[in-house]
């Protein structure tokens, strides 16, 4: 179940923003997804998803794991002299419990209908024998060891550190694509009759680390 570090990694953005942001402008509803127009599963099918999604996380596994994610993250964004450290991860700290004390009630009011969702999700992807199957290894050692483990192999430092190199890959040729859009549109005003265009960007180095 991915979204717990959706919603981790916006949290932890929150958590750490260096100042408040303005209001953002409230975005456009997206049209209704053909899978919200489906048919419902067959309800031998929902029944087995709940089962299952039951046995993969229960609303205080997800709290606990939402705590001890963000929890990392305060500890992690603390990088600073040791002094300055250790006063930047009390404030840290402190704006974190005082972020899980307004937003857990929350959280435990919607936990019900994303567990409802998951399970419509998982009745309409999977046949009843693949649910039952699923149940059997979600109550067996090695499904529970797994399912109990999951987030924390994905928040692994071995793990993230491959992540982050996905991340620093990806930086140089986002800024390429930049340098070639400034190109391609001062292109287009020279030949519209602007001489004097140029592209702030073409005699730029690039000198930030990848």
């Amino acid at each position: 179940m991915k979204l717990l570090f959706r919603v981790l990694a916006l949290t932890s953005s929150a958590l750490f923003a260096a100042a408040p942001q303005g209001a953002a402008p409230a975005p456009a509803q997206p049209a209704l997804a053909p899978a919200l127009r489906a048919p419902p599963p067959a309800i031998e099918r929902q029944t087995l998803a709940r089962r299952y999604v039951s046995l993969a996380v229960s609303p205080d596994q997800f709290l606990d794991m939402f705590r001890s994610g963000l929890a990392a993250g305060v500890s992690e964004g603390c990088s600073c002299g040791d002094d300055k450290k250790q006063a930047t991860k009390a404030e840290a700290d402190a704006r974190m419990k005082h972020f899980l004390a307004l937003y857990e009630p929350k959280v435990r009011e919607r936990l019900p209908n994303l567990m409802e969702a998951y399970a419509t999700v998982y009745a309409r992807e999977f046949s009843a024998d693949d649910l039952k199957a699923m149940i059997a290894f979600a109550q067996s050692p090695a499904g529970q060891h797994y399912l109990a483990r999951m987030p924390v192999i994905e928040t692994d430092p071995v793990v993230q550190m491959q992540v982050e190199g996905f991340m620093l890959d990806l930086a140089p040729i986002m800024r390429q694509l930049e340098k070639e859009k400034c190109a391609e549109h001062t292109a287009q005003r020279i030949a519209a009759g602007d001489k004097n265009a140029k592209c702030p960007l073409a005699d730029k180095a690039d000198t930030q680390a990848g």
